[in-house]
């Protein structure tokens, strides 16, 4: 009999809607504040695509996000123990941006003691957004296979987390230093105004590539860097997120399939607000998981 294995995420890798509910994923979601009393729920009563138009309208309104709280994972366990699963797989985002990690491994802690036969191994992506969304896919496909027991899955995912990519372009800095997220990108502050970061997540921590002069640029170089950094197309999960920039995350997988060659499925989704909040609209990434 296939072992049943519960996969469970926050939502700071916001993976297309259609891929939770046919790998039957649970998210916990993020707190977003704009400052006044209401407090959103990520993309349970705010969509990604309100968000950013709320951020656009209203610039000098900067979002805040806080974790979900222990109540809550403990919420999301309850529900897929109460299916009949006992093994969990919970990824959070990278420890250094949240401390969301801590709050699901607290929760997980208070639960397996009132559950009989519970077990739950939380793990940090080691990044977020299109990478964390991509690594996630990625075990989703791997529970989905049924060939490994759970301490071989965990096992496997820790041999993906060095090699997941996390490649991204901001319109501009201002959200990133607002929000102390600019991380290795302060190399790119004071140069040319209009200049197009591409960075990318390294444990955590954002590590700048290249500044171009535009937009164009930025894209294609985030198509090179891409191409460069996957071994087999056909072994691995791609994701292309977007803030409110659709025409461009369409333009960067075509550009992948045409370089890779590649006609599998390439997945896409807006930034999630945990992320966008720090990275703004006209955010845009690549995510890989090999």
């Amino acid at each position: 009999m296939q072992q049943k294995i519960a996969q469970i995420v926050d939502s700071a890798g916001s993976i297309p809607r259609e891929i939770l509910k046919k790998y039957h994923i649970v998210e916990v979601a993020f707190h977003i504040n704009f400052g006044g009393q209401q407090q959103y729920r990520e993309h349970i009563n705010i969509s990604s695509e309100n968000f950013y138009l709320r951020m656009k309208n209203q610039p000098n309104s900067v979002p805040k996000t806080s974790i979900p709280g222990i109540a809550e994972w403990i919420q999301a366990f309850e529900e897929k123990y109460a299916e009949g699963y006992r093994d969990f797989i919970v990824t959070t985002i990278a420890k250094p941006l949240s401390a969301s990690l801590q709050a699901a491994t607290m929760a997980a802690d208070a639960f397996i003691k009132t559950h009989p036969g519970a077990k739950i191994e939380v793990m940090e992506s080691n990044t977020c957004g299109c990478g964390q969304a991509a690594l996630e896919i990625k075990i989703a496909q791997l529970i989905e296979q049924g060939q490994m027991v759970t301490e071989e899955l965990v096992k496997r995912i820790r041999e993906l987390l060095p090699g997941v990519v996390s490649l991204f372009s901001v319109n501009e800095l201002t959200y990133m230093r607002a929000g102390g997220r600019i991380g290795g990108a302060t190399a790119f502050l004071g140069k040319l105004i209009n200049i197009k970061p591409v960075c990318e997540f390294l444990g955590g921590v954002v590590h700048p590539i290249k500044a171009v002069r535009c937009r164009k640029k930025a894209l294609q170089l985030l198509v090179d860097e891409a191409v460069k950094r996957i071994k087999q197309a056909e072994d691995a999960v791609i994701c292309v997120q977007h803030a409110l920039c659709e025409e461009d995350a369409d333009y960067l997988i075509t550009q992948l399939r045409e370089r890779l060659n590649y006609h599998g499925p390439i997945y896409k989704s807006q930034v999630g607000a945990v992320v966008g909040a720090h990275s703004g609209p006209g955010a845009i990434g690549i995510g890989i998981a090999e």
